[in-house]
């Protein structure tokens, strides 16, 4: 017996799980997160470890992480704090070969293959992302603070050999440099000692140093699913495969790497571990993904966009002499680079737009999935994976089971949305910021039914043709349902144009909130139904105006 459920009662529980566990749980779960505890405990549990029953095992390091941390709470600087906690608990201690955190990890049954040191760089990083796992999940950004104390990374420079492909970045930016004088001939000589300013074409340029790429990529490796007893070797795969993304860009490929984006109000059901198509993956989030931490972000649902990236320009920056202010060889934005930037972005966003909206439309009419975006970001291995761009939209932070009902019907409508034209891209952002983004319905009302007009929307008459041609899309058959659907359609359009003029106020009798809040989900759900019925008829799909859409429903040519 290890959960609550499996006893009589919550006493007989906390009984047997010991009030000295709990009460030393519970501070080190303030100083450390549940991520890191279940780590070292090499705990799977659906519930937390703060819900178990411990081994005698888990006991005793529990006791010893405590006692570790104890006299460390007592330093008042908190940046000195958290630095110290990092190394005590994640940087490397010579008499267990490998960190406290991972050696307790082992000693709880946790599962690490076995890592012979062979001198090769792969070698090395394999060791090291098995001895800082215990480190990232602690949240500390500062690697250098565990990583320049352990033996395998102080070796690591001197396995690179002369023609290492991670070095060639640095030897062409320097053979390419036309500075002279003391630094330049020192970057001569060893190039890799020289600090860059490569803009790459995801936009990002930040300075690039060659001895802080490793820490970087050991920062950004993540995993597809995250399995507590078996994550260090998961780790050690997505490590080396981000060591080989980086010797491609920096010998100058067109690589692709992750875009990971937050998303909020969403949650795969358990059976559904993640959702694989072209380009496109949804999964669960997990604690090594950027800005879910600890389950921070209350995002449960991470989505990943194959991208495509590479160094558009690279030049040597110039350090400043003492006494001078910082100089920066900022890289020029030529009008192809600004194009192929652009390029980037639009990509990204339209990929996005178009998975939400696949959701949007395969969850159904009742009970539609809404989802936002919350943050955003390209794994680059060669600077790190950036602080996740906060979306300013608002989100839900409960979330609603995607289930494999709606996973199974996503692989349908997931292609014909991609292969959307763009002449429906209007509509499409209009009844997604309806039903995801607005948090007043009035506004939600309104957005809804543009989506409406951008469907079957035409000059004059545009309220009959919209509501005339959504009657009949939607009732093709049932001549009495028409008639009432045509009624209903007619009254949310008139008290859209109501609102949108002034007439009606939001609150007054006749119009109450609550009244509102129904006709906008009612006429989001509506708005779904419409676009279903669209993307299902390719003669409707590819008619490239709204009032000739409306004119085939109604008069069939």
């Amino acid at each position: 017996m290890t959960h609550p459920s499996d006893f009589a009662n919550w006493d007989d529980f906390l009984e047997s799980q010991g009030l000295d566990f709990r009460l030393a749980h519970l501070e080190l779960t303030r100083a450390c997160g549940t991520d890191f505890l279940d780590f070292i405990c090499a705990f799977d549990g659906k519930w937390g470890m703060h819900n178990a029953v411990p081994t005698d095992v888990q006991r005793a390091v529990i006791a010893e992480a405590t006692a570790l941390m104890t006299p460390l709470l007592e330093i008042a600087d908190s940046d000195r704090r958290r630095i110290a906690i990092a190394q005590q608990f994640g940087g490397y201690v010579s008499d267990l070969g490998t960190s406290r955190a991972t050696d307790w990890h082992v000693r709880c049954g946790g599962r690490v293959p076995e890592t012979a040191d062979d001198s090769t760089v792969e070698a090395a990083f394999r060791i090291l992302a098995r001895d800082f796992l215990g480190f990232r999940l602690l949240g500390t950004t500062h690697i250098s603070a565990v990583l320049d104390g352990h033996p395998v990374a102080k070796s690591l420079f001197s396995r690179f050999t002369d023609d290492e492909p991670l070095g060639r970045l640095f030897e062409e930016a320097v053979a390419g440099s036309a500075a002279t004088g003391p630094e330049a001939l020192m970057n001569a000589e060893c190039p890799r000692w020289a600090a860059l300013f490569p803009l790459w074409s995801d936009g990002n340029h930040s300075t690039l140093q060659f001895h802080t790429i490793p820490g970087d990529i050991l920062n950004s490796a993540v995993v597809t699913k995250y399995a507590t007893i078996d994550v260090v070797e998961a780790v050690q795969e997505s490590t080396i495969a981000l060591l080989d993304l980086a010797r491609c860009l920096s010998a100058g490929e067109t690589v692709t790497a992750t875009t990971y984006v937050g998303l909020a109000g969403l949650r795969l059901e358990d059976e559904v571990q993640e959702i694989g198509f072209e380009r496109i993956r949804l999964r669960r989030s997990t604690p090594l993904d950027p800005g879910c931490l600890n389950g921070t972000s209350q995002v449960w649902t991470i989505a990943e966009i194959d991208t495509a990236l590479r160094c558009l320009d690279n030049k040597v920056q110039e350090s400043s002499r003492p006494g001078d202010p910082p100089s920066f060889a900022f890289v020029e934005r030529s009008a192809e680079h600004t194009e192929i930037i652009e390029a980037h972005h639009k990509f990204l966003a339209s990929q996005l737009e178009r998975l939400r909206f696949s959701v949007l439309l395969s969850s159904g009419v009742e009970d539609a999935l809404a989802t936002t975006a919350t943050f955003s970001t390209t794994a680059n291995p060669m600077t790190g994976t950036a602080t996740p761009a906060r979306s300013t939209r608002p989100h839900n932070s409960s979330a609603h089971e995607l289930s494999r009902e709606i996973a199974d019907s996503l692989s349908t409508w997931l292609p014909r949305v991609m292969a959307m034209p763009e002449h429906l891209s209007l509509p499409m952002r209009r009844l997604l910021r309806a039903a995801a983004e607005r948090d007043d319905p009035v506004d939600s009302l309104v957005d809804a039914v543009v989506c409406w007009e951008g469907l079957f929307g035409a000059n004059p008459e545009i309220k009959f043709q919209v509501t005339g041609a959504m009657s009949v899309l939607l009732e093709p058959s049932d001549m009495e349902k028409r008639q009432s659907l045509y009624k209903v359609l007619g009254d949310i359009y008139g008290r859209r144009s109501q609102v949108v003029h002034g007439s009606v106020e939001v609150g007054a009798r006749k119009f109450t909130q609550t009244d509102a809040a129904e006709q906008a989900q009612q006429t989001v759900s509506l708005g779904i139904a419409a676009f279903r019925a669209v993307l299902e008829s390719p003669h409707l799909t590819d008619e490239s105006e709204s009032r000739l859409r409306s004119r085939r429903i109604l008069l069939g040519f």
